[in-house]
């Protein structure tokens, strides 16, 4: 059986792609998990990418001089395992009806949910809690993309600065680390760091979200940075993780 040419693909919106010094790459999954590629698997996946796997089998086949009907298989089953580890995805000319319905509800719900919390009545732990659990279903139901966006949506980083107030930090560090550890919902770091996120600009400091890995082992976290200081977590925690991505 021939691939459809027109059949392209493109990484999960969940995914951050970390390129190594090697050629090998790690692909890591917001939502679900960490995997390693090699070099050769890594331009690979590059290629299919940017022209499709029918043209990467052909090319492939004809470089090096193997059976094109078997390079074809080879792709095939490569797709098949990104797309169970949810690496990979078709693309799909115009966003199918339920990508554009859970966008829109990601937006009108997560937003709406974070926008209670901006009720003034609530002191810092309640409000600590009320975050965490919008940060928990936000990202179950609506993925880490679409999460970390409304996030950012309702929490733009501050417009004109307040002087970072260390007190202030290690204030909401402290009570979202502790209600976290009290709490029930199995509360990880991405959870602590998007409470963190919020509360720090909603107090007029600028702070980013940070994704890390570690390589050996194979291993994904996310914190906070705000006024050259960690919070959501350890600072000597954190610096065992190489930075691969941030927001904000």
């Amino acid at each position: 059986m021939t691939m459809d040419d027109r059949t392209r693909y493109r990484l999960h919106p969940d995914v951050v792609w970390i390129s190594r010094p090697d050629g090998s790459s790690c692909l890591m999954h917001m939502s679900a998990n960490l995997c390693a590629v090699d070099a050769v698997s890594t331009n690979l996946l590059k290629s299919i990418i940017a022209i499709g796997p029918e043209r990467t089998a052909v090319e492939q086949a004809a470089r090096h001089s193997v059976d094109e009907a078997q390079v074809r298989e080879d792709i095939r089953e490569f797709i098949t395992d990104l797309r169970t580890q949810k690496i990979f995805c078709p693309v799909v000319y115009p966003d199918p009806p339920l990508e554009k319905a859970r966008t829109a509800a990601a937006r009108i719900l997560v937003s709406g949910t974070l926008r209670l919390d901006l009720l003034p009545a609530r002191n810092l732990r309640v409000r600590a809690w009320g975050l965490l659990w919008a940060a928990k279903w936000a990202v179950a139901q609506f993925g880490w993309a679409r999460a970390v966006r409304e996030w950012e949506r309702v929490y733009p980083q501050p417009a004109s600065e307040t002087l970072a107030n260390t007190e202030k930090l290690e204030a909401i560090d402290l009570v979202v680390r502790k209600t976290a550890a009290r709490s029930l919902l199995s509360v990880e770091c991405k959870e602590r760091a998007l409470a963190c996120l919020a509360l720090a600009r909603m107090n007029g400091i600028s702070a980013q979200l940070v994704v890390g890995v570690t390589h050996y082992p194979l291993q994904g976290h996310v914190w906070v940075e705000a006024a050259n200081r960690v919070i959501s977590d350890n600072a000597e925690h954190c610096r065992l993780f190489e930075p691969v991505a941030r927001y904000g």
